[in-house]
């Protein structure tokens, strides 16, 4: 079993939520997908344009719920 990590802020400024990616890249410099089983991060990039099965589905997800939350749907 896997556990996809976002880093999701809110910017007072804009009043928007988003996807703080850099925050992201700080904070995970393992990866942001935690595999239970082996008790291991990597990264949902595996190269080659290559990315871990549903992580392409999930940042969809995670992008039409912003969206959402930011009103523009």
């Amino acid at each position: 079993m896997k556990q996809h990590h976002f880093v999701i802020a809110y910017d007072t400024e804009t009043n928007t939520w988003y996807w703080d990616t850099d925050s992201e890249e700080a904070r995970f410099v393992d990866g942001t997908i935690y595999d239970k089983s082996t008790e291991s991060w990597s990264s949902g990039y595996l190269g080659d344009g290559e990315y871990e099965p549903q992580e392409n589905d999930l940042a969809n997800i995670l992008q039409t719920n912003l969206r959402a939350m930011n009103g523009d749907q």
